[in-house]
């Protein structure tokens, strides 16, 4: 895709995984290594900024919309936003989410596809170098973890929490999401030194990314000539693999569309063949990864702590 070059570049590297106990003992250095083959890891805003910049000259792209309607017949589909003028396309490709609106439209309402697992994540830049800068630095309480990510010189922090479920405008108002993440740590006295405020920190925070970490279960990805990619055919991430199966779910639907031109069908089903066990091969590992990242209770984290002083540091 000729994006690989920019996206090492900006690649953030932490070797090492560090465990802080409820006591404040710290277990590790725990030994990371470095990405092996084409494996990046970068902040969600480079990542966005080197996908634009690439295909800038190629696309046109609206800002500060949304769509509001999609009308298909055999020869293409009318598109209806909230500001912009309507507009046809030869094909809607939904890459808006866990909480596509492009999927309720076509596919159904969202309650009966997407199935919240407990636990969600919350992420933000704290405007100042880690403490560490060579490790990732990994907070626990029963149920609650936080972490604080050298990145590249500005450290980010990293909440992901167990709660009961919230309701669909919580994905959509950051003053409910902020409150939802102070709700799960503002109760606690964490002693991270990046965080002094948590509470000040949080509410002034400009860019948070929050969500429920979900599984998405469709029997079918494309419907006429709409289809579905990334999060909003298939999620269940922990590790910025959204982001991969995104962009890997991408290029192979380039290329069966470049290969059958003519037939939207058969390259939209080819399409979903190829991409869906690699989509589904990811999740496999989900609960295993939750378990130890976020153990539910005092004694899943202390045999968590007891596993992570037996790995190489």
């Amino acid at each position: 895709m000729g994006v690989l070059q920019g996206l090492q570049d900006s690649a953030t590297h932490a070797p090492g995984l560090t465990l802080v106990t409820p006591s404040g003992r710290r277990v590790g250095p725990l030994r990371l290594g470095r990405p092996r083959g084409d494996d990046v890891e970068i902040a969600r805003a480079d990542l966005a900024a080197i996908l634009r910049s690439a295909v800038e000259d190629q696309a046109y792209f609206i800002f500060g919309d949304e769509v509001t309607a999609l009308e298909q017949d055999e020869a293409g589909v009318d598109v209806s936003f909230l500001r912009s003028p309507r507009m046809r396309f030869d094909l809607v490709v939904g890459a808006d989410g866990l909480h596509s609106s492009v999927r309720e439209m076509v596919f159904g309402p969202e309650q009966d596809l997407v199935h919240p697992l407990g636990l969600y994540i919350a992420t933000m830049s704290l405007g100042r170098p880690a403490a560490d800068p060579a490790s990732v630095v990994m907070y626990n309480r029963p149920g609650r973890s936080l972490t604080v990510h050298p990145v590249n010189g500005t450290a980010g922090a990293g909440f992901i929490f167990r709660a009961p479920p919230h309701p669909k405008a919580a994905y959509r108002d950051i003053r409910v999401q902020k409150q939802v993440v102070l709700n799960a740590y503002g109760v606690t006295d964490w002693a991270v030194p990046e965080l002094t405020d948590l509470r000040g920190q949080v509410e002034g925070a400009d860019d948070l990314y929050f969500d429920a970490i979900s599984r998405v279960q469709l029997p079918h990805w494309s419907r006429g000539r709409v289809t579905l990619l990334g999060d909003a055919a298939s999620c269940v991430s922990l590790f910025g693999d959204g982001s991969s199966l995104a962009m890997s779910g991408a290029f192979t639907l380039a290329e069966a569309l470049a290969d059958d031109p003519n037939r939207l069908a058969a390259a939209l089903k080819r399409y979903e063949t190829h991409h869906r066990k690699a989509a589904t091969s990811r999740q496999w590992g989900y609960s295993l990864a939750a378990a130890w990242l976020v153990p539910a209770t005092q004694a899943g984290l202390t045999a968590r702590n007891l596993s992570g002083a037996l790995l190489p540091h």
